[in-house]
């Protein structure tokens, strides 16, 4: 897995949540630019990218994009706290596999990541 948040102090709790869980956390990134770097560099590519919406440099939407266009059996699933529907239309154009509100949705993240993962597709967010 691969996780892009510029919040340091959501980053670092989320991680320890998911490796808590038993996600391997291969590429941890604080924009979505470093992510892509960062990925490109790794031998072992994620199948899962979770990353933030906004965020400095390149906001997931732009990141969701490329990542599709370089690996398109990635699966990705986008937390925001933002809920407006515009933010969730331009999630599903940019091909986002899921896009969960970080707050309100933050205990069925793991769920819907194991979902995803074995299935390659969830039931919760988009």
């Amino acid at each position: 897995m691969a996780y892009a948040q510029d919040e340091r102090c959501f980053r670092e709790s989320t991680v320890e949540m998911l490796e808590e869980e038993g996600f391997k956390v291969l590429i941890v990134a604080s924009d979505g630019r470093e992510l892509l770097e960062l990925t490109q560099l790794s031998e072992q590519k994620p199948d899962i990218f979770l990353t933030d919406l906004n965020m400095p440099n390149m906001n997931r939407i732009q990141a969701t994009a490329e990542i599709i266009k370089r690996w398109p059996s990635a699966k990705i699933v986008i937390l925001s706290s933002e809920i407006d529907e515009f933010y969730i239309r331009e999630a599903i154009k940019a091909v986002a596999s899921a896009f969960l509100h970080k707050i309100s949705n933050y205990k069925d993240i793991t769920p819907s990541l194991i979902n995803l993962f074995k299935t390659g597709v969830t039931s919760l967010g988009i």
